[in-house]
């Protein structure tokens, strides 16, 4: 224990508010509307999130319990290590990191997404294969590259840079997720008709809401980045329930904003039937203009940020806590003098 490497106390509430709803909202929300509505309509969409996000609060009392009893680097992996042993702690620690680091290249690939939509003259060269349908392109692979490298430079330089920076991204996405919501609202050719009828005609209401709670897992993950960095808090883990559940509420609102948006601009059922590459982009484009497509890749921009930038900062934090508990080697636990 005299040995043991212990993290700095340095991040502020409302950067670890942050991290979680930055890694919460991501990619998808500005991505996917146009496909979750073919599934369960503007209205399913939106409820089914809003039950998702009740859900996610049962997980969220138990972490702020856990927060409060644990407050250490290493979130489920340091509770499992404490409640469950060894062996619970190693198969625990490695499918989140797995599993954070896949969200990472998911997000670096899908800033090399937006660029392929935005500037496809630039993006299609350096042709590599097709797969399922679809082109890559090896300036794809530089893009996404030199996403991954930025973000780990950046988070080399510690969590007090990390997490203002954070900051920066979220309020930024906040900001135009709600701008461009009034900003559709505010066109004479869109509006609430567009969002008729609520769900899709060929099944039930509880169908199509049902298949957006069984993927809300998915569009969450990221609130639990939270106890991953519960022991550089610089204040009281009391209030890491407070903030976790602030986290999710607003995530419910952004994927409800964005869904809102899509569905205003133009009849939803044609934006479906038509299917474009980025059906919200289109939409937006052709509602708002170059200004209303800036806002949204500039939003979607910020939205890759916040996950690569969360989810870099977990998975480094598992790496840490899994070597001070020496299940990897202890080169992991080595801090920087500086940083």
């Amino acid at each position: 224990m005299e040995n043991r490497q212990t993290l700095t106390r340095t991040l502020k509430p409302h950067w670890v508010w942050a991290i979680a709803l930055g890694s919460s909202i991501g990619w998808g929300a500005f991505v996917q509307p146009t496909n979750w509505m073919a599934d369960a309509g503007p209205l399913g969409v939106m409820i089914g999130f809003a039950i998702g996000g009740a859900l996610m609060l049962v997980i969220a009392v138990s972490y702020g319990f856990l927060v409060r009893s644990f407050p250490v680097t290493g979130g489920e992996f340091a509770y499992a290590f404490v409640s469950l042993g060894r062996t619970h702690a190693f198969i625990s620690g490695w499918f989140l990191t797995l599993g954070y680091i896949c969200i990472v290249a998911l997000n670096a690939s899908a800033l090399a997404l937006m660029f392929k939509f935005v500037f496809p003259s630039f993006i299609e060269n350096l042709h590599l294969y097709d797969i399922a349908g679809w082109q890559v392109y090896g300036m794809e692979i530089l893009i996404a590259s030199a996403a991954l490298l930025i973000f780990g430079l950046m988070n080399i330089r510690g969590a007090n840079f990390s997490g203002r920076m954070q900051f920066v991204f979220c309020s930024i996405m906040v900001l135009g997720v709600v701008l461009l919501t009034f900003l559709v609202g505010g066109q004479p050719e869109a509006g609430f008709a567009n969002v008729q009828p609520s769900f899709p005609t060929d099944t039930t209401a509880f169908a199509a809401i049902i298949v957006i709670v069984a993927m809300a897992p998915w569009a969450f993950v990221g609130f639990d980045n939270i106890p991953q960095a519960a022991e550089e808090f610089n204040f009281s883990s009391k209030k890491a329930y407070s903030l976790i559940v602030l986290a999710i509420i607003f995530a419910v609102l952004l994927y409800c904003l964005m869904t809102l948006a899509t569905a205003m601009a133009a009849p939803w059922e044609a934006i479906v039937a038509e299917n474009p590459l980025w059906g919200t982009g289109t939409v937006i484009q052709d509602t708002l203009g170059v200004l209303g497509l800036s806002i949204l890749v500039i939003a979607l921009t910020m939205g890759i940020f916040t996950g690569l930038n969360g989810f870099t900062i977990s998975t480094s934090r598992l790496l840490f806590a899994m070597s001070r508990a020496k299940i990897i080697p202890g080169q992991f636990s080595k801090l920087h003098p500086k940083y």
